[in-house]
């Protein structure tokens, strides 16, 4: 269905974002759920076995025998949302494809011209009662959490969850989220280097900053700070000597988006905090692309410091003591994920260990939650339950594996 539809998925985008480079597309929505599907074809074999269980000793010698056998959950509801409409609406379809579910997806409501695009392809290749879809405006969004389905995934914010939650405890429906937050990086001494900080600027700027595993804002040493941001400038000179009007640049969604994320830039310069476009770029409001700023050392009573981000704006602040700034961060909400970038191997197992997030990136920046063998979820108010794991949705002594 995705490589039929690559190219009319892909015009879809590019209508609803404004600028949506093919490239894009094709390595950010669609390519992920062909290979996730490719790779649950070449492992379902394996994992359907049932796990047999030694149970002799306890139960003194018996003959008796026991194994865990794993069975469909049932009819599953998809809640996609609009940054990834089409990778978070069908790769968790692979998901509950895989495990012999059947699926209601609800595509987003702010995403009109691709979700017409997912339902004409679904209603062409799958029948009606093995994947439906749930069209309409706000009432039905508003319904849609009510129905009485086996499981209900969420992808979005905070405050829709809360009402999606809400909603599913009347029928005590078993909720998966995945929501965000603001996901931190941390540099030591010894990673003021080219090559991690691109690295890091390339994530951030992946989808405009629209992901929800983005770095948001970043530590990096007070004596280093000066450097870090010289190399950032340099480097992001290189990569966009103009970023704005490039055709690789991607639109932010919205007017109400593009105003938000403008807002936290427009604040920190109102409280005279220093405020750096990379290259000297200049918003437009047209287009609605943004350029790659940085706020430099913003007091946290910003809103760049108690809000997501969601876009290309990198608040930087300073820091004196290792264990400080894991204090600092397990203080606030847990994120959906946290990253460090450090040649020391054990300050980054020490973060690992103590560092409180759904995940965990060393020397990367998201390319944890792309490996099918590795859980993908949140914590506490960055939300809970996988929605992308080695196994698919599944019903196991009635939990979720």
């Amino acid at each position: 269905m995705i490589r039929a539809n690559r190219v009319h998925f892909s015009e879809a985008l590019a209508a609803y974002f404004g600028s949506h480079p093919p490239l894009v597309s094709d390595l950010y929505e669609t390519d992920g759920v062909i290979g996730r599907a490719k790779y649950f074809k070449g492992n379902l074999g394996d994992w359907l076995q049932p796990r047999t269980i030694d149970v002799s000793k306890k139960l003194h010698g018996s003959d008796a025998s026991a194994a865990v056998v794993l069975m469909p959950k049932g009819v599953v509801g998809n809640i996609a949302p609009w940054n990834f409409p089409i990778e978070c609406a069908l790769v968790m379809a692979a998901d509950m494809l895989a495990a012999g579910n059947r699926i209601i997806l609800k595509p987003s409501l702010m995403a009109p011209r691709v979700a017409d695009a997912i339902s004409v392809a679904i209603a062409d290749h799958f029948p009606e009662d093995v994947m439906s879809r749930a069209m309409g405006g706000e009432q039905l969004t508003e319904q849609f959490p009510h129905l009485l389905c086996d499981h209900l995934t969420y992808t979005g914010n905070g405050r829709v969850a809360r009402i999606v939650l809400s909603a599913a405890a009347e029928n005590l429906v078993p909720v998966t989220l995945e929501l965000g937050g603001k996901s931190p990086t941390v540099f030591t001494e010894d990673a003021i280097d080219d090559e991690l900080i691109r690295t890091f600027l390339e994530a951030k700027i992946m989808k405009g900053g629209q992901v929800c595993i983005a770095p948001d804002y970043v530590f990096v040493p007070r004596r280093k700070c000066d450097e870090w941001l010289s190399r950032a400038k340099k480097l992001w000179s290189e990569i966009y000597p103009t970023y704005v009007g490039h055709p690789d640049a991607m639109s932010t969604i919205n007017t109400g988006h593009y105003d938000r994320v403008l807002g936290f830039v427009e604040e920190a310069r109102s409280h005279e905090v220093e405020v750096c476009s990379l290259n000297g770029d200049e918003p437009d409001a047209v287009t609605r692309q943004i350029p790659m700023y940085v706020i430099v050392e913003p007091p946290a009573s910003l809103t760049c410091m108690s809000e997501e981000i969601f876009g290309p704006v990198i608040p930087l602040c300073s820091y004196d003591d290792f264990d400080e700034v894991i204090a600092l961060i397990n203080s606030a909400p847990s994120p959906l994920a946290s990253y460090i970038a450090t040649h020391d191997e054990k300050l980054a197992g020490r973060f690992g260990q103590q560092e409180k997030s759904g995940g965990v990136g060393i020397n990367n920046f998201g390319t944890q939650a792309w490996h099918p063998d590795i859980p993908f979820g949140g914590i506490g108010q960055s939300g809970f339950g996988c929605t992308v794991n080695a196994t698919p949705l599944w019903a196991v002594g009635g939990r979720l594996c």
